[in-house]
């Protein structure tokens, strides 16, 4: 019941733990401080739906026990009763393949890496829109670097890094900026848009919205270091 990746390829996760986020009816995890004994990493999402009555900007969290077993590293859900539905696990499991990878060889992580969800749903249909910082999570995880916790990412990723785009960039700014984010990081060529004063926009939300082209430069713009 898990999705292991080796130097060649991931092996997909079983249909029984594929996840739809953009459907997802999600069950807040509350976990006690000992299930994060291990490397732990919180990884905001950006989603365009955020209201008065959430408890919280929708995250995943994200540890890893670093164990010796089993080897190749091991992704799976934690205790979250997570309702399965839809594909959008697929997104998931790319962000997830892709840190492996871009960290081999310099980095062969073994054990297991739990994923929770820590929101409330239902979350519109964007599972893809947090692929980007879902990986940048992975890797942050890995590399054992925190993540600046004021910053948020949209977009979807491509194969060789790429942050490609997204719909809804104003709506996610606001969001953002409802939840008391300082900076949205953006895929290029999506703050200035046609019939969309960004620009204002950013100023009235008091949300920095900045473009990124990569994995690796908005890597180090949430970690502060280099990928």
């Amino acid at each position: 019941m898990r999705a292991q990746t080796t130097k060649d390829h991931t092996y997909p996760l079983p249909s029984l733990f594929i996840l739809a986020v953009g459907s997802l009816a999600g069950l807040l995890a509350l976990l006690p401080s000992a299930a994060f004994a291990s490397r732990t990493v919180t990884v905001p999402i950006s989603v365009t739906m955020y209201s008065d009555n959430q408890p919280g900007f929708p995250m995943f969290v994200m540890k890893w026990d670093e164990g010796s077993q089993p080897d190749p590293l091991a992704l799976r859900w934690g205790r979250s009763q997570v309702p399965v539905r839809g594909a959008g696990m697929g997104s998931i499991h790319r962000a997830f393949r892709f840190a492996v990878e871009r960290l081999a060889p310099s980095i062969h992580p073994t054990g297991v890496l739990s994923l929770y969800a820590t929101f409330v749903g239902p979350l519109s249909a964007e599972g893809s829109t947090a692929e980007a910082a879902l990986a940048i999570g992975f890797l942050a995880l890995l590399k054992g670097d925190p993540l600046i916790q004021n910053i948020t990412i949209t977009g979807t990723l491509e194969n060789d890094g790429t942050i490609g785009q997204v719909t809804q960039v104003a709506e996610k700014t606001t969001a953002a900026a409802r939840a008391g984010y300082r900076m949205l990081l953006v895929p290029r060529g999506q703050f200035y848009a046609p019939r969309i004063n960004r620009v204002a926009l950013s100023l009235e939300s008091k949300v920095l919205v900045r473009e990124v082209d990569t994995i690796e430069e908005a890597y180090e713009i949430m970690t502060g270091k280099k990928l």
